[in-house]
């Protein structure tokens, strides 16, 4: 028989993560450190709003770009949070999730051989999308503290160079980059005539007093900003899949047409829940956020104290601590706590070329969870 797609079989590995998921579910005495959601209940007014529009009968196709009132409520939101200005009409389309968000932009923005910097380690969609469109996807080696190298990224950029891809707040470094950071790269992207594209999933997840700042907000950088974002992170709505993108109009018209030919349009009924979403007072998510604080003091102080070299993170829910203290790699590690001692860990080379000697952790996990886990690693590096 004529030969199966090349990209896939050759380019793109099966998720290590999803892979890791699978171990844990035959397992009932592990403890996942690996999922990357929310653990918190999705918020009971979504949840009906959603029951209400499959109780009216909706669930017929949508409009391609999303039922007006979401837009709508986008576009709110967008003033509101983020400062943007956008039209719901023409700025705004959503998509199944953010990982769509994410396709949606590569298939509108990039032409083959075409080539995107990104800081590594990062999330990994990031890397194995590229193939799919043709693009080069250029690996930018981050700091010591997980901060973007702009010297590097600088001396990264060619003739070919279309975009600079950011994840701010970082999953799976937990890095978040300061104003003056995304001035500085907002200055390259001018100087370059490049594109960036900002994933801001984790925007309502910061610690320490950091504010938020969308770089679309800049009237400068809207047009050559595609602003990336879903409902899953803040209303711990994984499951619904939906998500938008942002951008000038000519770039949402070709998403929408790529939307049209590959998967018709996002749930609808579900895009209910979103505009009720939307609605609330996010004052809900204070004392959620205050619990993932803890969390990750909980996490940074105890992996500290345990010997590993690590970074106390800024932002989302995750922290990469490096593994060179015991000698072995991510990958070794990660197996081993597995078989050894039930906690599911994700190994740090899945995230890029250079984090081979780090590990992965989601503190999205009940508090007593997660100090059980850290017992459970505390005696296992101790055994060592």
């Amino acid at each position: 028989m004529k030969e199966l797609s090349r990209i896939l079989k050759e380019k793109t590995p099966k998720s290590k993560i999803r892979e890791l998921f699978d171990l844990a579910a035959g397992r009932s005495d592990v403890i996942s450190l690996g999922i990357g959601q929310p653990d918190f209940a999705t918020p009971e007014p979504i949840i009906n709003a959603n029951k209400a529009a499959l109780d009216k009968n909706i669930t017929h196709y949508a409009p391609t770009r999303g039922v007006p009132e979401l837009l709508q409520q986008i576009e709110r939101k967008l003033r509101n949070f983020n400062h943007i200005e956008t039209n719901w009409n023409e700025n705004i389309i959503v998509s199944n999730g953010g990982s769509q968000a994410l396709s949606l932009t590569f298939a509108s923005l990039f032409n083959p051989g075409d080539e995107l910097i990104v800081n590594s380690p990062n999330f990994i969609s990031y890397f194995y999308l590229g193939p799919f469109y043709g693009v080069e996807v250029r690996e930018i080696e981050r700091k010591d503290d997980f901060g973007p190298d702009f010297e590097q990224m600088r001396a990264a950029i060619t003739d070919k160079t279309k975009a600079i891809l950011i994840n701010s707040p970082n999953n799976p470094t937990g890095y978040a980059m300061s104003r003056k950071e995304l001035e500085e790269l907002m200055q390259i992207v001018l100087e370059h005539d490049l594109y960036l594209i900002s994933d801001e999933v984790y925007e309502n997840y910061l610690y320490d007093g950091m504010e938020f700042f969308s770089p679309a907000s800049r009237e400068e950088m809207f047009e050559r900003t595609i602003t990336l974002n879903a409902m899953s992170k803040l209303y711990s709505a994984t499951g619904f899949r939906l998500g938008y993108a942002v951008a000038r109009a000519e770039i949402i018209d070709l998403m929408e047409k790529y939307h049209q030919y590959t998967v018709a349009g996002t749930n609808h009924a579900a895009q209910y829940g979103f505009i009720e979403a939307l609605k609330m007072d996010n004052t809900f998510f204070d004392e959620i956020l205050a619990t993932f604080k803890e969390r990750r003091d909980t996490a940074h102080n105890r992996l500290e104290q345990m010997g590993f070299e690590v970074v106390k993170p800024k932002g989302a829910f995750y922290i990469m601590p490096s593994v060179q203290n015991f000698n072995m790699t991510g990958q070794e590690f990660s197996e081993r706590v597995m078989k050894d001692i039930g906690v599911a860990i994700v190994p740090g080379h899945v995230f890029g070329s250079y984090s081979a000697d780090k590990l992965r952790i989601s503190y999205a996990t009940e508090i007593g969870k997660l100090k059980e886990a850290m017992d459970r690693l505390e005696k296992f590096v101790s055994s060592l």
